[in-house]
């Protein structure tokens, strides 16, 4: 049995970030899903009640970028981070905006439209009762429009919200106009943590091929890895 085990939820891109980590550093390890209403015992595994969560040979870890740092600091060889200063601190911000900013328009387009909330339910709800499905939906739909609506972007028509999340796509495709890597000539935290959130909206909502719409992003994208599921 692998001494490292991710707790996760199967459609989080915080999760999503976490896989892509381990995968980039080659390090072998076990998924727990919180499929269903079992998502309830994710409560007891954070003091903040939220995935993922990381048991690495004895130690529990909660919260992604705590999780990245730890792995850098325990696997140096190929490093998340860069050493070089900017690249540092771009990788920084991207990995804070992805983290704070993205997410938001990938929880928009999921749990706002019917179809995408249908696609998401198929992912988290797998291996479950049909009843639980239920039951999970009446939750994800309680919660997260009123979540958005206080963040801001729920208040927006989807229209809008479509245009300023291209926006963001092709500034991300403008910064790729000369080198591979959102942070330079090598893969760091920024992509990765960037990438992830894209991979959910692609995953389940109809705005997947405009992202990949932009050259530099697409190739980018599959740079990366392309869907981790």
């Amino acid at each position: 049995m692998s001494e490292i085990v991710l707790h996760q939820w199967v459609m989080s891109p915080f999760c999503n970030k976490i896989r892509r980590c381990l995968e980039f550093k080659g390090l072998s390890y076990q998924v727990v899903n919180y499929n269903g209403l079992r998502a309830l015992d994710a409560v007891r595994l954070s003091p903040a009640g939220k995935l993922p969560v990381l048991d690495y040979e004895g130690e529990r870890l909660q919260d992604s970028a705590r999780i990245a740092r730890f792995l850098d600091h325990k696997h140096p060889g190929k490093p998340l981070y860069p050493a070089d200063a900017a690249a540092l601190a771009q990788a920084r911000l991207l990995e804070d905006w992805a983290g704070t900013s993205l997410y938001f328009y990938e929880l928009y387009l999921r749990m706002l439209d019917p179809v995408a909330l249908e696609k998401a339910l198929d992912l988290v709800c797998a291996g479950r009762p049909q009843w639980e499905r239920m039951v999970v939906k009446l939750v994800l739909r309680r919660r997260y429009p009123n979540k958005l609506a206080k963040q801001g972007l729920g208040n927006y028509p989807r229209a809008e919200v479509v245009k300023m999340l291209l926006q963001h796509v092709q500034d991300l495709d403008a910064q790729l106009q000369s080198r591979p890597y959102l942070t330079g000539e090598a893969l760091s935290i920024g992509d990765i943590a960037v990438v992830a959130q894209l991979d959910e909206m692609i995953r389940t909502s109809d705005v997947a091929e405009r992202i990949l719409s932009f050259a530099r992003v697409k190739a980018w994208y599959e740079r990366c890895g392309g869907m981790n599921s």
